[in-house]
């Protein structure tokens, strides 16, 4: 934030100042409320009768009054009565009219502290109920609330809070109200008028001062939350003034600023060079003020306690004495919260309004602190955050089994039981593992495992026991322990979760195009799918097969394979020389480019789009330090210029001139000397200085470049043509030249990237008459590889679809824009320049010129192995999108079919089939 001086309305000298008492109040306090006047007229100070002031919280007024003042008062004082609807914070706006048109205003900001509206306590319903429990006990809860309100209860483990700090609190909720304040600013205003916009209110008035309209509730720029800042403030300042001497309290002032470095205060004060005096003052105010910073943290709790002690004593002499085991009931319930109960508070209110009323519980098994959260929704009260209600529950010898996540099966695992003795005499303990058929353990059928020893007084004691599970799933690892000659005893029971060995992996067998009109026999297609090679499965391990059903016309499955969501990263900031500057720069134009086309702004964030713009906007200054007086580019100005780096700003300016304000004889002018300077008599375009940086340039390096610069150029040239036809009169010609010498060459090309990019520059140009020799070097139809190439395989993949597109060949476009999208290539990285800009721009104009379907209708059955009747479903323009699924689980001895029927009636829709198998296979199968 950046503080302005109040600026009086025409240099007036009158002015408004608004002072509180405190910077934190609470409910039932009065706030004194300072109103001083000043100017330097007599008259103003005379015709000042009263202030008009209004109490503004949580986006509303509350109240609006007038304080009287006299003549000769420069200082009136008003008290405030703090309502429990002011919280959690509230402003005050306060402003004066001078004749004939002057108003003079102040705001102060006032935190109140946080705090229910209405009432909420939880506790225990007696002494008895707040005292320490075992587990497996009976208590009763006692609430007191507002009468018919709903409260929420729910218990949980305090542990789960060391790891998860999102615990709900009235501070929390209050904090999420005032990220909804109108107002942008802790008080004041630069001017009359800013005192009105930054407290959020729309002033207009009849002598032409009026507040400018706000587009957004939220400020620009919202505030952070001040009520920390401010309270830090305040204790700074109450430390400074502790020292008299000029020069300490500048020491104290530095002893209190944040170090980055992480220093103690006694090693920052080690490097003060004032004096002692300064070093001692710098010392003390660190101190102080990282101790107010200590309080302001959360709490953190410590988990640790574990100690070894040596085993002793004999078992088989000593059994007699004791407890049974069967005698021992474990302990098996330890959830991470429980008590989720709603109770609305009916019982008859006392004089205050509030109902009390007694819940009966019964503690789950764990041995921890349970926190009793509560919160209450009132009609007239709001919500309200109860503080938590802690329920110790203890035992003075317990057992805590520590299991690990997971266990592989036929793999050995150690398990630990580790005992705590709470008492103040040492015991003599017998531990027994419990047999389990389903893990291999030194217990049996016929004989546990047991160890007896010694445990001191207030001690812990480790108990290791090796285990080998036999069996996939979950099962109990049950421990029990008794002590010698007595009834007490405790056992523990909890879920073993054994996986398979190996890795899991994912196989998409098979993506089905469903398409009955053109693909099925009278409007009916049926696809039988033979179940994924499962020979390298782990033995006695079940698969998984995932049928999934999407409806999905072509240009939405385009929209969607690339999410406006996954671009973030091509918003980046541009620099370097003039090459660097269009490799960082050429991302942001064509991530703001495809977002427009698809209308994805909003998955991405609308306020970045304003970001990026102001990138390109500095992309665009930087670049025209490498331009030259004769309009072409290079990368530094002491080098020759470049046909292709110039050709490439103009195509990217050419695409970016509707972002930003871009000058056309910036565009015209590179064009102009691509013409003039490097277009020779026969069309051709001829590269004297190449680019340092290889790697933006894409599959234009290798075979064929003169025939790869020239249709880039020519690209560029058309491109740019709406934009230059008025600039360069020579335009028309050198198009005309370079797509007949394009011609000429097309039937002797021999790289499938260069008749791709050929072909998109013939396209543009209107002399491709024939798509078959650029079909004829697609795979499949799809796309246009080059081996080991993949980045050049999407770029020559992109001039592709953008020929087809120009051509206006739809009935070729759905397979390689269908191919593009499965690539889910985000660009970014090295030498991605090109591939990045492309598919983009090509996947943006496939969207904007594929139709939509106009009515949907179809009707898809599935048959899953093992299952007798088939799954249907109905696909139509209201649920087209939503995604369908279907699995089986099993264990496979022999090859399964998966049938799939469609029939469909009135316009056919193009659905998506996806086929997956999850397995188990060998780790070593992995690493192959």
């Amino acid at each position: 934030m950046v503080a302005e001086v109040y600026q009086s309305q025409g240099n007036s000298g009158n002015y408004l100042h608004l002072a509180v008492g405190a910077s934190q109040v609470q409910p039932g306090d009065n706030l004194p409320i300072n109103f001083h006047l000043k100017s330097n007229s007599e008259d103003v100070r005379r015709s000042v009768s009263y202030f008009t002031y209004l109490i503004l919280s949580k986006g509303h007024i509350i109240h609006v009054g007038r304080q009287p003042r006299e003549s000769d008062q420069s200082l009136v004082t008003m008290s405030l009565p703090v309502t429990a609807n002011l919280i959690p914070s509230f402003r005050i706006v306060a402003y004066y009219h001078v004749k004939p048109s002057e108003i003079v205003a102040d705001s102060v900001w006032v935190d109140v502290k946080d705090t229910c509206m209405g009432n909420l306590v939880v506790k225990g319903a007696s002494e008895a109920d707040n005292r320490v429990h075992e587990p497996r006990t009976p208590m009763r809860l006692r609430i007191e609330g507002d009468h018919k309100a709903h409260v929420g209860l729910v218990a949980v483990d305090k542990a789960v809070f060391v790891l998860n700090k999102n615990k709900l609190t009235q501070s929390k909720v209050w904090d999420t109200v005032e990220k909804s304040d109108i107002g942008c600013t802790p008080g004041s205003g630069r001017d009359q008028v800013g005192v009105f916009a930054d407290a959020g209110l729309s002033l207009t008035s009849n002598v032409n001062i009026k507040t400018e309209q706000r587009g957004e509730v939220q400020c620009a720029k919202p505030a952070k939350r001040k009520r920390r800042s401010l309270k830090l403030i305040k204790h700074k300042g109450t430390k400074v003034a502790e020292y008299s001497n000029k020069n300490l309290r500048k020491c104290c002032e530095d002893g209190m600023k944040e170090n980055l470095m992480g220093y103690s205060c006694e090693k920052r004060a080690t490097y003060v060079l004032d004096g002692s005096a300064c070093a001692e003052a710098f010392l003390n105010c660190c101190l102080y003020i990282k101790g107010i910073r200590d309080e302001e943290r959360e709490l953190k709790y410590e988990l640790a306690r574990s100690k070894c002690w040596e085993q002793f004593g004999d078992c088989s002499e000593v059994d007699d004495v004791f407890l049974a085991d069967e005698d021992i009931t474990s302990r098996s319930l330890f959830p991470e919260s429980w008590l989720w109960q709603v109770e609305e508070l009916t019982e008859p209110p006392n004089e205050l309004g509030i109902s009390t009323k007694t819940l009966p519980i019964y503690l789950k098994d764990s041995i921890t602190t349970w926190e009793v959260l509560a919160i209450s929704l009132s009609e007239k009260k709001g919500l309200c955050v109860a503080n938590p209600y802690e329920i110790t529950v203890m035992k003075e010898f317990f057992i805590d089994l520590r299991l690990p996540y997971s266990a592989v099966r036929n793999e050995q695992v150690e398990v630990r039981a580790i005992l705590y003795n709470y008492w103040k005499n040492k015991i003599k303990v017998r531990v027994e593992l419990m047999y389990n058929p389903a893990l291999c353990s030194a217990s049996t059928s016929k004989m546990r495992y047991q160890q007896i020893f010694q445990l001191e007084p207030q001690s812990s004691h480790a108990v290791p026991f090796v285990i080998v599970p036999l069996q996939l799933g979950q099962h109990d690892v049950e421990v029990k322990a008794a002590v010698w000659d007595s009834f007490v005893s405790d056992g523990v029971k909890k879920k073993l979760r054994v996986v398979p060995e190996g890795m899991r992996l994912e196989k998409t067998v098979k993506i089905v195009e469903l398409d009955p009109k053109t693909l099925g026999n009278n409007g009916v297609q049926e696809v039988k799918v033979k179940a994924a090679n499962l020979s390298d499965i782990v033995p006695n391990t079940e698969s998984e097969t995932k049928v999934s059903i999407q409806g999905n016309p072509m240009s939405i499955l385009v929209e969607k394979a690339i999410d406006g969501t996954k671009l973030k990263h091509l918003i980046v900031t541009p620099s370097g020389c003039g090459e660097q500057n269009m490799i960082g720069m050429t991302p942001t134009v064509i991530a703001v480019h495809y977002l427009d086309s698809t209308m994805q702004w909003e998955t991405f964030g609308v306020n970045r789009r304003s970001e990026a713009i102001e990138l390109i906007k500095k992309g665009y200054t930087q670049q025209l330090a490498f331009r030259k007086d004769d309009g072409s580019f290079a990368a530094f100005n002491n080098r020759p210029s470049s046909t292709w780096l110039t050709a490439y700003v103009a195509k990217v300016f050419a695409m970016a001139i509707n972002m930003v304000d871009i000058k056309p004889e910036v565009i015209c002018g590179a064009i102009k000397w691509l013409i003039l300077e490097k277009q020779k008599p026969d069309g051709i375009f001829q590269e004297d200085a190449p680019v340092i940086h290889k790697e933006m340039v894409g599959g234009y390096h290798g075979a064929e470049p003169s025939v790869s610069l020239t249709a880039f150029v020519l690209s560029a040239l058309h491109e740019s043509q709406k934009i230059c036809k008025n600039y360069v009169k020579s335009l028309d010609g050198s198009i005309a030249k370079a797509s007949d010498y394009l011609s000429r060459k097309y039937e002797t090309l021999a790289r499938p990237y260069t008749v791709a990019l050929a072909s998109y520059a013939l396209a543009l140009t209107g002399k491709l008459n024939s798509e078959k020799v650029l079909m004829k070097f697609s795979k499949d139809g799809t796309h246009w590889a080059e081996r080991n190439a993949h980045t050049y395989n999407i770029e020559g993949t992109s001039y592709a679809l953008l020929a087809l597109l120009q051509m206006e060949k739809t009935e070729l476009t759905g397979p390689v824009a269908r191919w593009l999208a499965q690539q889910n290539y985000f660009g970014g990285g090295y030498g991605s320049t090109q591939a990045t800009i492309l598919v983009f721009q090509a996947l943006a104009r496939y969207h904007v010129a594929q139709p939509r379907q106009s009515e949907i209708n179809l009707d898809v059955s599935v048959l899953l192995p093992r299952r007798a009747n088939a799954i249907t479903y109905r696909i139509e323009n209201s649920n087209a999108l939503v995604a369908r699924s279907a699995e089986v689980r099993h264990r496979v001895t022999s090859v399964t079919s998966i049938t799939s029927v469609t029939s469909v009636t009135g316009v056919t829709l193009v659905s998506g089939v996806t086929l997956v198998t999850s397995i188990t296979i060998a780790s070593r199968m992995v690493e192959k």
